[in-house]
């Protein structure tokens, strides 16, 4: 722990909650690199980058700041960053559910394609919702549904362009850049909210020790 200079105390604090708490954490939110990808293959390091930096600079204020007397305030934002993280989880899950779309990759014989692992393989594209269809894909959708027959959207957008299962021939491109940038700063704002209300927990651990 000597690498970690003033600090060794507090990261061997959070390597212990990072341990205590893994299970919880990470099956709740995952990691970057399995959410980066639903937001049209956003580079992982491009969603953390802005987030990393702030993160760094609240942490060493709150380590030059933080004493015995003003632990409690410490105490209380580690609380709101944690409720606040939860708050961004169920945000993005819901955002996911409506404008993500899993789309089965078939080859030249029109079977889906499997993994090495015998895993059906996905592609997942970011969608908008009914009501922002262009006004062709909008047409064509209700004239598709006018036979009484239950088309949902994701049938739809399968035979609906060319090539089909093209998001831009049903939406706005600048309407899907907007949902995606949306899910990204979602994202960015779950590592930024979990990696302080850890840091802040430590840190308030380290305080409790030492006094």
């Amino acid at each position: 722990m000597d690498e970690y200079g003033p600090f060794a105390n507090i990261a061997a604090i959070a390597l212990a909650l990072v341990a205590l708490f893994s299970m919880l954490l990470l099956k709740t939110v995952g990691s970057v690199k399995k959410w980066t990808w639903l937001t049209d293959s956003t580079p992982s390091f491009l969603v953390t980058a802005g987030p990393r930096v702030l993160v760094i600079a609240l942490m060493a204020t709150a380590y030059l700041t933080a004493n015995r007397s003003n632990r409690t305030w410490f105490v209380a934002v580690a609380i709101l960053c944690g409720v606040l993280c939860v708050v961004a989880v169920a945000s993005f899950d819901r955002q996911r559910r409506i404008h993500v779309l899993g789309i089965a990759l078939v080859g030249p014989d029109g079977a889906q394609l499997t993994g090495p692992d015998g895993i059906p393989q996905t592609k997942n594209v970011v969608i908008g919702t009914e009501k922002d269809l262009l006004p062709a894909a909008k047409r064509a959708l209700k004239a598709a549904r006018a036979g009484g027959a239950g088309v949902s959207l994701a049938r739809f957008m399968s035979g609906y362009g060319t090539p089909v299962n093209d998001p831009e021939a049903l939406w706005d491109r600048g309407l899907l850049a907007k949902v995606g940038s949306r899910l990204t700063l979602t994202l960015s704002g779950i590592v930024l909210f979990a990696v302080l209300a850890l840091f802040l927990a430590a840190l308030v651990v380290d305080l409790t020790q030492r006094t």
